[in-house]
């Protein structure tokens, strides 16, 4: 694969009836409303309505998306996420259930069994994962629409799943170190199999451009890590000396009663500052390369004779991140709508297309469209709109 020409050079000759792309977010009021008539009645229905809530939601913020100055539709149903949400519990989450449930009763709780069926379980969720991503891709592609002409993927679920089971070991085996590639070859099946009506997206490059972001991070983290574990080590030998272990028994009492309240509230905040602190670093450090792979993915990227640009950057990322994270925490997670707005809003305001697309010839998708949507993607957690 060759990389791409740069952005600068013309992507070829005009086309008759082609045209540039302008992608926009224009807001529009009722979000606020709509989020609290779904919590309201995701209560009332014990949190069966989600299904709708989320139907509504993606219409509300597909409606905001403008080509060219015409928005996008969205015309998914609720019913099609219910559906696909009740074949996953029935073939996959109520027999695991029964079987768990049938060796506890007949061979107790801590019967190597139920061990056996859960690591089962982490396998089978580790394995299907990469399915419940593409197959939530393809659902919401089949009901996006631009100008009547609706998206598609063409490829095969179980060829991307083998793919991102290969991709998830090879990072682990080394140490990450393999993650430019694995997330080039990942972007390019799925961008390879996207369609708007019939004409294909395209991904072509290569990983190199990524690797010298990657290894700073890389050792960033590393170094950043290490110091903070340096730093906690340094204030415990400042608090207890070198009588470590009679220090902890003098204030923990030495078994004579339970330890002092406020030595467990001092832990437990430890605790939560040591793993606040991780958090925060790992943000910030691979907000960079975050950045930057969006930034390679996206001029990879390209549609008729239209290349895509994205002005992505490691502080905007952060406090992309950041803001979501406030607003799930202050709203026990009712304002999760805001933060898929945010997250759609930063594409769109970022994203550029130089070259034009012959809008004219597009013709409508001839992929068949399931009847049920994200069914895996709904019961892994799948993150995502």
């Amino acid at each position: 694969m060759s990389i791409p020409a740069p952005l600068q050079q013309s992507p070829g000759p005009t086309q008759p009836g082609a045209s540039s792309l302008r992608f926009e977010y224009v807001p529009r009021g009722g979000l606020l409303g709509l989020t609290l008539v779904n919590s309201l009645l995701n209560v009332l229905t014990l949190g069966i309505y989600r299904f709708w809530a989320k139907t509504a939601v993606r219409k509300h913020i597909w409606s905001c998306v403008h080509i060219n100055g015409e928005p996008l539709e969205y015309t998914g149903r609720g019913i099609e996420l219910f559906k696909g949400a009740v074949i996953v519990f029935c073939l996959f989450v109520l027999p695991f259930i029964a079987a768990v449930t049938s060796i506890q009763i007949a061979y107790g709780p801590d019967h190597p069994a139920v061990v056996i069926l859960q690591v089962v379980i982490f396998v089978i969720v580790f394995v299907l994962w990469g399915m419940a991503v593409y197959r939530a891709r393809r659902y919401q592609l089949s009901r996006t629409l631009w100008r009547g002409i609706r998206g598609a993927l063409v490829g095969s679920p179980v060829s991307y799943t083998v793919l991102n089971v290969g991709a998830q070991l090879l990072k682990f085996i080394t140490l990450g170190w393999s993650t430019p590639v694995m997330n080039l070859n990942l972007q390019q099946r799925m961008i390879g199999d996207m369609r708007f009506g019939e004409t294909p997206f395209r991904f072509s490059g290569r990983a190199g451009r990524l690797y010298p972001t990657y290894a700073v991070c890389w050792f960033l983290t590393v170094l950043l890590a290490a110091a903070v574990f340096a730093l906690i080590g340094y204030e415990i030998y400042q608090w207890f000396g070198d009588g470590i272990e009679k220090s902890l028994d003098d204030l923990i009492g030495s078994g004579n009663g339970p330890p002092p309240l406020w030595l467990i509230l001092s832990i437990v905040a430890a605790v939560i500052v040591f793993y606040a602190l991780l958090g925060l670093i790992y943000t910030i450090v691979w907000a960079i390369y975050t950045a930057k792979e969006m930034s390679v993915f996206a001029n990879f990227t390209t549609i008729d004779q239209a290349r895509f640009r994205l002005i992505a950057t490691p502080g905007s990322l952060v406090a992309l991140a950041l803001g979501n994270l406030l607003i799930v925490v202050f709203t026990l997670g009712m304002g999760n709508p805001f933060v898929q707005q945010r997250n759609v809003r930063y594409v769109m305001d970022r994203i550029r297309a130089e070259g034009t697309v012959d809008v004219s010839r597009i013709m409508q998708s001839r992929q068949q469209m399931d009847s049920y949507g994200e069914g895996l993607a709904d019961a892994f957690d799948v993150g995502g709109l």
